[in-house]
């Protein structure tokens, strides 16, 4: 296994427990405290940075490892996920909460991750979302 495999690898498996460990702090923590992991309210981080070969790394790693969960992965867990990740590589990125109306009274919510100008995760369908909250690195 050359080192490039062996990284994507490393990579695939500490996205795969992260998810895990979100799902399992997205049911027992409330969402103040998880808030307050995931940067400042209404901040979000630089659009210029260009992406880099690792957050593209990571945006592979966490679709794949959601593939693989033991649980359903939604997007609220793999953009927590996302969001651990690039802060590891010290790469700024903003998680977003949009809400959509599904029908006459019923909203719906999805969450995604930005890194730069990349879309980590969450990227189909964010675009019929209004954003309610962002949280990003200043």
């Amino acid at each position: 296994m050359n080192n490039r495999a062996l990284i994507d690898y490393l990579l695939f498996v500490e996205a795969w427990c992260l998810l895990h460990l979100a799902k399992l702090v997205i049911l027992f923590m409330p969402f103040k405290k998880i808030a307050s992991w995931m940067g400042s309210l209404g901040v979000e981080s630089a659009y210029d940075l260009h992406s880099t070969d690792f957050s593209t790394k990571i945006e592979h790693a966490v679709r794949r490892a959601s593939r693989y969960s033991l649980h359903k992965s939604k997007c609220y867990d793999q953009a927590l996920t996302a969001k651990a990740l690039l802060g590891q590589s010290i790469l700024p990125a903003t998680i977003y909460f949009g809400l959509a109306k599904e029908s006459e009274n019923q909203l719906i919510a999805h969450a995604w991750v930005r890194c730069g100008n990349k879309i980590i995760s969450g990227k189909v369908g964010m675009e019929c979302f209004t954003v309610v909250a962002c949280f990003g690195d200043a």
